[in-house]
């Protein structure tokens, strides 16, 4: 796989249904199915990164941090968004075949 670098937002919810926060996320793919994300801020802000870098893996279907094997909310907000961006960038591939 080439080398694949983008950036993705999305919205967190911190309390499912009252407190949530658009953020913002550098992504390079270092496999089909695996990336770093870093550079998790809020939107717009130039703030430090709200979060570490983290590695994710996409298994059965379910984002999950590598390091631990385990999903967690953040981690599958982000793969939702990876996977979004991903298939929209497909898809315009396609088109200008």
């Amino acid at each position: 796989m080439d080398q694949l670098v983008f950036t993705i937002s999305f919205v967190y919810e911190i309390q499912p249904g009252t407190l949530q926060v658009d953020l913002s996320a550098g992504v390079e793919m270092i496999g089909y199915d695996c990336c770093l994300v870093r550079d998790i801020r809020r939107v717009h802000s130039n703030e430090s990164p709200l979060l570490p870098e983290m590695k994710l893996e996409k298994k059965n279907g379910r984002w999950i941090h590598s390091a631990s094997g385990k999903e967690s909310n953040i981690s599958r907000t982000i793969g939702e968004a990876i996977s979004r961006h991903l298939s929209q960038a497909e898809r315009r591939a396609d088109e200008n075949k």
